[in-house]
Protein backbone atom coordinates (compact mmCIF):
# COMPACT_ATOMS: atom_id res chain seq x y z
CA UNK A 1 0.00 0.00 0.00
CA UNK A 2 2.84 2.44 1.54
CA UNK A 3 5.80 2.88 -1.40
CA UNK A 4 9.26 2.42 0.74
CA UNK A 5 10.29 5.65 2.37
CA UNK A 6 13.71 6.65 2.85
CA UNK A 7 13.19 8.00 6.25
CA UNK A 8 10.81 5.14 8.43
CA UNK A 9 9.75 8.17 10.93
CA UNK A 10 8.36 10.26 7.78
CA UNK A 11 6.82 6.51 6.56
CA UNK A 12 5.31 5.92 9.65
CA UNK A 13 3.87 9.33 10.36
CA UNK A 14 2.13 8.98 6.81
CA UNK A 15 0.31 5.64 7.81
CA UNK A 16 -0.77 7.26 10.93
CA UNK A 17 -2.48 10.11 8.96
CA UNK A 18 -3.71 7.86 6.69
CA UNK A 19 -4.91 5.42 9.49
CA UNK A 20 -6.62 8.29 11.34
CA UNK A 21 -8.57 9.52 7.82
CA UNK A 22 -9.68 6.14 6.98
CA UNK A 23 -11.42 5.42 10.41
CA UNK A 24 -12.93 8.66 10.45
CA UNK A 25 -13.74 8.03 6.63
CA UNK A 26 -15.01 4.69 8.41
CA UNK A 27 -16.75 6.02 11.14
CA UNK A 28 -18.98 8.77 8.71
CA UNK A 29 -20.03 6.26 6.59
CA UNK A 30 -20.92 3.64 9.83
CA UNK A 31 -22.90 7.37 11.20
CA UNK A 32 -24.72 7.73 8.30
CA UNK A 33 -26.67 4.55 7.30
CA UNK A 34 -26.76 3.64 10.38
CA UNK A 35 -28.24 6.62 11.43
CA UNK A 36 -30.82 5.52 8.15
CA UNK A 37 -31.17 2.30 9.25
CA UNK A 38 -32.61 3.28 12.64
CA UNK A 39 -34.97 6.02 11.26
CA UNK A 40 -35.97 3.10 8.85
CA UNK A 41 -36.69 0.63 11.58
CA UNK A 42 -38.81 3.67 13.31
CA UNK A 43 -40.92 4.75 10.54
CA UNK A 44 -41.31 1.18 9.07
CA UNK A 45 -43.22 0.79 12.35
CA UNK A 46 -45.68 4.14 12.25
CA UNK A 47 -48.68 2.92 11.11
CA UNK A 48 -52.85 4.95 11.32
CA UNK A 49 -52.86 3.42 14.64
CA UNK A 50 -49.77 5.15 15.83
CA UNK A 51 -50.76 8.38 17.94
CA UNK A 52 -50.71 11.63 16.25
CA UNK A 53 -48.15 12.82 19.13
CA UNK A 54 -45.62 10.43 18.16
CA UNK A 55 -46.25 10.69 14.49
CA UNK A 56 -45.32 14.73 14.83
CA UNK A 57 -42.21 13.83 17.27
CA UNK A 58 -41.16 11.09 14.28
CA UNK A 59 -41.30 14.62 12.06
CA UNK A 60 -39.26 16.65 14.44
CA UNK A 61 -36.96 14.13 15.42
CA UNK A 62 -36.05 13.05 11.83
CA UNK A 63 -35.45 16.83 10.87
CA UNK A 64 -33.07 17.16 13.91
CA UNK A 65 -31.63 13.60 12.99
CA UNK A 66 -30.63 14.66 9.61
CA UNK A 67 -28.87 17.67 10.96
CA UNK A 68 -26.87 16.72 13.83
CA UNK A 69 -25.61 12.77 12.05
CA UNK A 70 -26.49 13.01 8.08
CA UNK A 71 -25.06 16.41 7.53
CA UNK A 72 -21.73 16.17 9.08
CA UNK A 73 -21.00 12.25 8.52
CA UNK A 74 -21.58 13.44 4.81
CA UNK A 75 -19.09 16.24 5.31
CA UNK A 76 -16.30 14.07 6.93
CA UNK A 77 -17.02 11.07 4.56
CA UNK A 78 -16.90 13.55 1.67
CA UNK A 79 -13.50 15.16 2.73
CA UNK A 80 -11.69 12.39 4.28
CA UNK A 81 -12.45 10.05 1.11
CA UNK A 82 -10.93 13.01 -1.17
CA UNK A 83 -7.91 13.60 1.36
CA UNK A 84 -7.67 9.73 1.14
CA UNK A 85 -7.20 9.15 -2.30
CA UNK A 86 -4.80 11.98 -3.29
CA UNK A 87 -2.40 11.00 -0.43
CA UNK A 88 -2.53 7.48 -1.15
CA UNK A 89 -2.44 8.28 -5.04
CA UNK A 90 -5.14 5.81 -5.84
CA UNK A 91 -6.30 7.94 -8.80
CA UNK A 92 -9.82 8.96 -9.65
CA UNK A 93 -10.46 5.89 -12.35
CA UNK A 94 -10.72 3.24 -10.39
CA UNK A 95 -13.83 1.57 -10.86
CA UNK A 96 -14.77 0.51 -7.09
CA UNK A 97 -14.10 4.39 -6.47
CA UNK A 98 -16.26 6.00 -9.42
CA UNK A 99 -19.16 3.66 -7.68
CA UNK A 100 -18.59 4.97 -4.45
CA UNK A 101 -18.35 8.29 -5.29
CA UNK A 102 -21.57 8.09 -7.90
CA UNK A 103 -23.63 6.16 -5.03
CA UNK A 104 -22.92 9.14 -2.39
CA UNK A 105 -23.70 11.93 -4.75
CA UNK A 106 -26.76 9.91 -5.99
CA UNK A 107 -27.72 9.78 -2.69
CA UNK A 108 -27.10 13.28 -1.79
CA UNK A 109 -28.62 14.91 -4.42
CA UNK A 110 -31.71 12.70 -3.60
CA UNK A 111 -31.18 14.08 -0.13
CA UNK A 112 -30.74 17.72 -1.34
CA UNK A 113 -33.42 17.65 -3.53
CA UNK A 114 -36.69 15.78 -1.70
CA UNK A 115 -35.33 14.30 1.70
CA UNK A 116 -34.36 17.09 3.86
CA UNK A 117 -36.85 19.86 2.48
CA UNK A 118 -39.44 17.57 2.87
CA UNK A 119 -37.73 16.51 6.45
CA UNK A 120 -37.89 20.48 7.13
CA UNK A 121 -41.78 20.93 5.78
CA UNK A 122 -42.88 17.94 7.74
CA UNK A 123 -41.21 19.18 11.00
CA UNK A 124 -42.60 22.58 10.40
CA UNK A 125 -46.35 21.15 9.99
CA UNK A 126 -45.81 18.85 12.86
CA UNK A 127 -44.96 22.17 15.27
CA UNK A 128 -48.52 23.67 13.61
CA UNK A 129 -51.29 24.17 15.85
CA UNK A 130 -54.63 22.15 14.51
CA UNK A 131 -52.27 20.51 11.66
CA UNK A 132 -53.28 17.27 9.92
CA UNK A 133 -51.45 14.33 11.60
CA UNK A 134 -53.01 11.94 8.79
CA UNK A 135 -51.00 14.37 6.49
CA UNK A 136 -48.07 14.23 8.03
CA UNK A 137 -48.60 9.97 8.50
CA UNK A 138 -49.10 10.04 4.69
CA UNK A 139 -46.36 11.84 3.98
CA UNK A 140 -43.62 10.65 6.27
CA UNK A 141 -44.44 7.15 4.34
CA UNK A 142 -43.71 8.67 0.82
CA UNK A 143 -40.51 9.96 2.47
CA UNK A 144 -39.18 7.20 3.96
CA UNK A 145 -39.95 5.27 0.56
CA UNK A 146 -37.28 7.43 -1.24
CA UNK A 147 -35.22 7.36 2.12
CA UNK A 148 -34.70 3.55 1.48
CA UNK A 149 -33.75 4.57 -2.15
CA UNK A 150 -31.41 6.80 -0.42
CA UNK A 151 -30.17 4.31 1.84
CA UNK A 152 -29.86 1.27 -0.90
CA UNK A 153 -27.62 3.97 -2.71
CA UNK A 154 -24.82 4.20 -0.11
CA UNK A 155 -25.05 0.66 0.66
CA UNK A 156 -24.19 -0.15 -2.68
CA UNK A 157 -21.71 2.58 -2.88
CA UNK A 158 -19.95 1.38 0.70
CA UNK A 159 -20.17 -2.44 -0.84
CA UNK A 160 -18.06 -1.13 -3.77
CA UNK A 161 -15.22 0.48 -1.66
CA UNK A 162 -14.89 -2.40 0.69
CA UNK A 163 -14.88 -5.39 -1.99
CA UNK A 164 -12.94 -2.63 -4.67
CA UNK A 165 -14.54 -3.91 -7.21
CA UNK A 166 -13.13 -4.16 -10.59
CA UNK A 167 -9.65 -3.23 -8.75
Amino acid sequence: MYKSFRDPIKGMRLMRVNQLLLTLHILAAATWIGAALAEQVIAKRMDSSTPDAVTDRFAIDAEAIGKTLFAPSAVVLFVTGVILVERQHLGWTQEWLLIGIGAVAAALAIGGAFLIPEGRRLAELARTPGHDSAEIRDRTRRRFLVARVDLTLLIVGLAAMVFRVGG
